[in-house]
């Protein structure tokens, strides 16, 4: 029997699998996580270092065919049928990271658990909660339909008698920080925080500093690299007015580029962790006067592990924000406001280019 199996394929997936799995401790707990692969080597180090932390009965890494389509999908449903003959009828909980993964979807469907839950990924979360799971929609097909028809026939016939389609429309558990107050699991990391020798202070230092969480925005096509050089660099300012330090956090995916543009745009240290935001303020035990981001997952957790610390999140200006990704953002800024955190307004001075 394997009480909680979780899936993941990111580092903030991990961390709240390794949260949960040592709340669960006595438990038979299993992890499955699948790396990115070549071009992404930073992420797919911290989720292995993550999940290192956790207690696990068994840990096994999934790979799947990157030579085509078909290949791809064929190496899937092999995964899944293996998985569902060593564990048939045998899982009691599966939690699962990514709902807009498909993948993910079909293995919790094929091994029949008698729960599914949800876990964070960060804002994607909100909006999956959102966008299908409030309109009771649990299995996202419209995310994976192709253009191509014929495309479509030859997946349906390869995952053809993988699951039964009765258990569609089974209704989702949560485990989420972001979503605290519907969530069935409580996902604070306080299990994570007994790991570090100080785990409820964040030590000393002769000079406050302010930590802020940077992410791909130019990168993602969210933000033109103009407007967001301009908007870090205010930020800078806001704070240099305030005589505090600005340690700027890189995101795994951010550029070597921009970090080179960020250090000369003036009183900032760019450094690049090798742990999620949760775990490298914990490991580094600075003296932090106050953590920062535009929107981030760090916003919402860091809010939740040091409550005692202030947490800013600086509003971009809708405008220069790519319009495909404007009402996910907008509705993140929402569910800041709620939770009590602090959402600066926008820069108005700031100029956009797009």
């Amino acid at each position: 029997m394997i009480d909680n199996l979780f899936i993941v394929e990111s580092p903030l997936q991990a961390l709240v699998a390794v949260e949960l799995g040592l709340q669960f401790k006595g438990q038979n707990n299993g992890i499955i996580y699948r790396l990115s692969g070549k071009g992404r080597e930073r992420n797919d180090d911290q989720i292995c270092k993550v999940i290192d932390r956790g207690q696990w009965s068994f840990v096994r890494q999934v790979a799947f065919s990157a030579s085509g389509a078909v290949a791809h999908h064929l190496s899937v449903r092999k995964f899944i049928l293996s998985l569902r003959k060593e564990f048939a009828s045998s899982v009691q909980n599966v939690f699962f990271g990514e709902f807009r993964s498909q993948w993910m979807h079909f293995t919790r469907l094929a091994l029949a658990p008698e729960k599914c839950v949800l876990m964070d990924d960060g804002a994607a979360t909100v909006t999956a909660k959102s966008e299908y799971i409030d309109k009771n929609v649990f299995f996202p097909r419209d995310l994976w339909i192709s253009k191509s028809p014929s495309k479509d026939l030859v997946k349906n016939a390869i995952y053809m008698g993988l699951f039964d389609k009765k258990q569609l429309p089974r209704p989702l558990s949560f485990a989420s920080a972001f979503l605290k107050h519907e969530s069935e699991y409580k996902v604070d990391f306080s299990s994570v925080r007994k790991q570090f020798s100080t785990p409820n202070s964040l030590g000393v230092k002769e000079q406050a500093e302010v930590y802020f969480f940077g992410s791909k925005y130019s990168e993602a096509g969210i933000l033109t690299l103009d407007y967001e050089l301009g908007f870090i660099s205010h930020v800078i300012d806001y704070y240099a007015q305030k005589g505090l330090t600005l340690i700027y956090c890189a995101h795994r995916d951010e550029s070597s580029e921009k970090l080179d543009a960020i250090k000369s745009l003036g009183d900032v240290s760019v450094v690049r962790p090798e742990l999620p935001a949760e775990l490298f303020i914990l490991e580094h035990h600075e003296n932090v006067a106050e953590i920062a981001s535009a929107y981030s997952s760090v916003i919402n957790n860091l809010s939740l592990m040091f409550p005692d610390k202030p947490v800013t999140s600086f509003r971009l200006n809708s405008e220069a924000v790519n319009p495909l990704n404007r009402n996910q953002i907008e509705r993140i800024y929402k569910h800041y406001a709620a939770q009590g955190i602090v959402v600066a307004p926008v820069f108005p001075e700031l100029r956009i280019r797009l």
